[in-house]
């Protein structure tokens, strides 16, 4: 008897899939939360969203998370360096401030630069602080991040020639983010107005 009962429970278990697993803890994770904001009687902080409640709905002069480019400098390849980089390279060192009220694990988004306001080149990259145990692992409202981006550059490209004989000052760099992880877990994904 004891050995059926431990069966069935060992059965059920394994019924369900694992990703129905994981569903069932985020929803009870959604939940606890819920109660712990209840009895500790905060107020949720409001940003401007859309209806969905992981959108936040924007336009491309977003304030969330703004951008400095500190300086932009080309990279050739060098031997020792084709093990893992495959192309010369556009490099700007570009600082990042979190503007939300919370703190943040990560942001996702894109960089580019535009030359007589055509795209010239662009970028995806990620904002994070995983690697700095020293100062903490999540990025603070009001706190910047350094961060170095590596274009890779193709020199049969006019407007990536462009961007390399150009200075600064006359080329435009933009960064989107497009999805922001907070560091109490939940995520928010920026939508743009006029791109749908």
């Amino acid at each position: 008897m004891i050995f059926l009962m431990f069966t069935a429970m060992f059965e059920h278990s394994f019924s369900l899939t694992l990703e129905e697993r994981v569903q069932q803890l985020e929803r009870k994770v959604q939940q606890l939360e819920k109660r712990i904001e209840a009895l500790e009687g905060k107020k949720q902080i409001s940003m401007p969203s859309s209806q969905i409640t992981d959108v936040i709905v924007a336009d491309k002069n977003q304030k969330l998370i703004t951008y400095t480019v500190l300086s932009k400098k080309f990279n050739p390849l060098k031997l020792k360096e084709s093990l893992w980089q495959r192309s010369d390279q556009i490099v700007l060192k570009m600082l990042f401030k979190n503007n939300t009220q919370k703190e943040l694990s990560n942001i996702s988004g894109k960089v580019m630069i535009f030359v007589d306001e055509k795209k010239a080149m662009e970028k995806k990259i990620n904002i994070n602080k995983a690697l700095n145990f020293f100062k903490g692992m999540t990025i603070k409202p009001g706190e910047e991040v350094k961060m170095r981006i590596e274009i890779d550059y193709d020199p049969a490209n006019p407007l990536h020639r462009k961007v390399k004989e150009l200075p600064l000052n006359k080329l435009t760099v933009k960064f989107y983010p497009l999805k922001i992880d907070f560091a109490d877990g939940t995520v928010k994904y920026i939508k743009y107005r006029g791109s749908e």
